[in-house]
């Protein structure tokens, strides 16, 4: 075997061990299943780029040629990259954070992924294995998945939707989707001209069709609803497609009509059903019955999606660069989210992500990849059949589809560019062999020939040790700073200090942890108080390198403000400091109520109520509805006894919420503060009325009134 031949199958098998990434997960790992799959992809892939550049150096057939697709790859990858560079946050946009494992790099990754794929995968037979391969791996998921579903493995997420080795239902269910769609086409591409081929077509669809079943099934169970419609529509288009232009395989198109008809059937009698018990009670139907306008989720998307547009507005050509949609969701905030969590990084929907984080520029970027994509399937000429045609435009749809409600993930990306690099390796025609070649066919090294290989090996070993190294370091250190130690807590501390000195992309996040330990710390008794000092010493001085470095961000100025406004319980002094940062975490989100509380709960503990008042009158006014904030506002309106406010306040209440009782009793309590008998009495009938559970013990208050005691 020569050399060329060694180092084209090292490609293959790096190419199909990347397709078993989905089953890693990195228990000993920070994250354990994001950074170990995302770590073995990008150690892999910088290998393969290695060898590659080897091998795309002695045969010109492993060299891409210009295209359109890879100019747009190469394009949006680019425009990324200048966007992050130009962003908001340059370090963040390139590297990432450990939750997400995305940035520039991760671009990079998946573009050189691509590029190997097309020139390395060039033949038929060679797709149809890595294909089937990864059809495998969704079978041992699927697997996985089943067990989770009788209960016999646990669901990572703690609740009834299954994930997997993904720990993420949704991005379990966009692996299924697409699985979908790869099943189909490998199950159809078999002709059937020939008795042989009769045979394989026959075979195949015993063979996957229990496939795409439990591909569906799982998917189903994830109960993600925007991949179970990307799903639905891509089946509908493929459908449609074949029923229209397949002209030679009859009985196929009959089946096509068939799926178009069952699944608007489907379709209807969901309708019909819509509200009965069946649907309603089930985890995964309920969750469709649900969807409306009014619906909590719903909203807030639509109130996320408004934010990136005004994001947009702001920085129309290039964006906020890749990571940074932070800043958007600070500046941006609308305070009636406040029922969601607190802190989005993505706007749950991957157009409006890569508006932000590219710009107009990189948002075309990336929806060319989809209609070059799609061009190539159906351009004049292609040597896709009618069905390979119909299906890769069905899984595309699909895919668009649920990526207006979710964001890529590690697999989803790695099926994506996968998907691509077939497209792209049959842009000449059928999909065939390699070109013809300038490869050396003897095996004389020239003097370039002897340096290329170890200036690849020192470049493979540089990109690990920059890309990984300190990051997986870092990782590691930090569970281990989260884990009890045999030495006590100081170990704990050195422990921090390592990950700190790393100095790597995982130091953030090693902040955050520090100063949820040290809170504990400062509250465990029997530790003693030289160790909790230390502890407190080290924190304000990380969290204040994070707030330095990251000035802009609201959330670390939030951080370190709670942080510091926590430690004035034990030292006083701490106030006026931890009033600095808040008062910039409001500067940079107004509209943050979690940041008016810190600094209203602040004031209100330094006895100023005049400031707490206003903080909490703020929180209040925006979000009237937010039952912390009217308690925060109420309790401080009532020591600086402004009565006739917390009259408006909890009359407000009950003309927005008029069939509860709290807020009645509520208002008789106040009536009774301000002498107003006979008024807190009537207001106690009228909870009386509305809730007859509270009847004993109101007729006990209103007695009690009545003789003029206090209840």
């Amino acid at each position: 075997m020569n050399t060329n031949k060694i180092l084209s199958n090292i490609l293959i098998g790096g190419l199909f061990l990347v397709l078993f990434i989905p089953l890693f997960v990195s228990d000993g790992m920070f994250f354990p299943f994001i950074t170990g799959k995302n770590f073995a992809f990008r150690i892999i892939v910088e290998i393969l780029l290695g060898v590659w550049i080897v091998l795309a150096y002695r045969d010109s057939a492993y060299r891409p040629t210009k295209s359109p697709l890879l100019i747009a790859a190469a394009s949006f990858v680019g425009i990324l990259a200048l966007a992050g560079a130009l962003g908001e946050n340059p370090y963040k946009s390139f590297w990432s954070n450990y939750e997400r494992m995305e940035g520039v790099l991760s671009l990079l990754h998946f573009f050189a992924y691509f590029v190997i794929a097309t020139t390395v995968l060039g033949a038929r037979k060679k797709w149809g294995a890595f294909w089937n391969t990864s059809i495998l791996v969704s079978f041992i998921i699927g697997i996985y998945a089943l067990f989770q579903f009788g209960g016999v493995l646990q669901i990572n997420q703690g609740s009834a939707r299954v994930d997997a080795t993904f720990g993420n239902a949704a991005y379990l269910a966009v692996y299924m989707l697409f699985h979908v769609f790869l099943t189909l086409f490998m199950m159809l591409r078999a002709k059937g001209h020939t008795i042989g081929g009769m045979i394989a077509e026959k075979a195949s669809v015993w063979i996957y069709t229990p496939l795409i079943l439990l591909d569906v099934f799982v998917l189903y169970h994830t109960a993600t609803r925007g991949a179970i419609l990307g799903l639905i529509g891509g089946l509908l288009l493929t459908s449609l497609l074949i029923a229209i232009f397949e002209k030679e395989r009859t009985g196929l198109r009959k089946i096509a009509l068939g799926i178009l008809a069952g699944i608007v059937l489907l379709i209807g009698g969901f309708f019909v059903m819509k509200d009965t018990q069946f649907v309603t009670n089930s985890p995964v139907l309920g969750r469709f019955s649900s969807i409306s306008l009014t619906e909590t989720t719903t909203k807030s998307r639509f109130m996320v999606w408004n934010m990136a547009y005004q994001g947009f507005k702001e920085r129309p050509m290039l964006g906020w660069g890749q990571e940074n949609f932070n800043f958007v969701f600070n500046t941006y905030y609308d305070p009636n989210m406040y029922g969601q969590e607190p802190w989005f990084d993505r706007a749950h929907n991957a157009f409006f992500d890569w508006l932000i984080a590219g710009g107009i520029l990189g948002l075309f970027a990336y929806l060319s990849l989809f209609v070059l994509a799609i061009w190539y399937l159906w351009r004049r000429g292609s040597a896709f059949s009618v069905v390979e045609k119909s299906i890769f435009t069905g899984l595309l749809a699909g895919y668009f589809f649920q990526n207006l409600f979710v964001f890529d993930n590690l697999m989803s990306y790695v099926m994506f560019f996968s998907v691509l690099a077939y497209l792209e390796s049959s842009r000449g025609g059928e999909v065939v062999a390699l070109k013809k070649s300038d490869k050396k066919k003897n095996e004389e090294a020239t003097s370039l020939d002897i340096s290329i290989a170890p200036a690849a090996a020192i470049l493979v070993v540089a990109l690990i040790y920059f890309f990984n190294a300190k990051p997986l370091a870092t990782n590691f250190m930090l569970i281990e700073a989260l884990q009890p130690q045999q030495g006590g807590p100081m170990v704990n501390l050195e422990n921090f200090k390592k990950v700190f000195a790393y100095d790597s992309f995982g130091s953030s996040e090693g902040r955050e942890q520090l100063s949820q330990i040290t809170m504990q710390i400062l509250g465990a008794e029997k530790i003693d108080n030289a160790t909790k000092q230390a502890f407190v010493e080290l924190t304000v001085s990380e969290l204040k390198k994070q707030v330095d470095t990251h000035s802009q961000d609201a959330r670390y100025q939030l951080f370190l403000g709670s942080f510091l406004s926590q430690l004035a319980r034990y030292n006083p002094a701490s106030y006026d400091e931890a009033l600095v940062y808040l008062e910039k975490a409001h500067e940079l989100s107004p509209k943050k109520q979690a940041v008016m509380f810190e600094i209203g709960s602040l004031s209100y503990n330094k006895k100023d109520t005049v400031k707490a008042e206003e903080m909490f009158k703020q929180a209040y006014e925006l979000a009237p509805a937010y039952q912390d904030a009217e308690n925060f506002y109420v309790r401080v309106l009532m020591d600086n006894k402004n009565y006739k406010e917390i009259e408006r306040v909890l009359v407000a209440h009950v003309a927005r919420t008029p069939n509860e009782a709290d807020p009645h009793t509520k208002l008789s309590a106040l009536y009774f503060e301000m002498g107003r008998r006979a008024d807190s009495i009537a207001e106690i009938e009228r909870a009386i009325l509305l809730d007859p559970a509270f009847k004993d013990q109101g007729e006990f208050y209103s007695k009690e009134i009545k003789a003029g005691r206090r209840p």
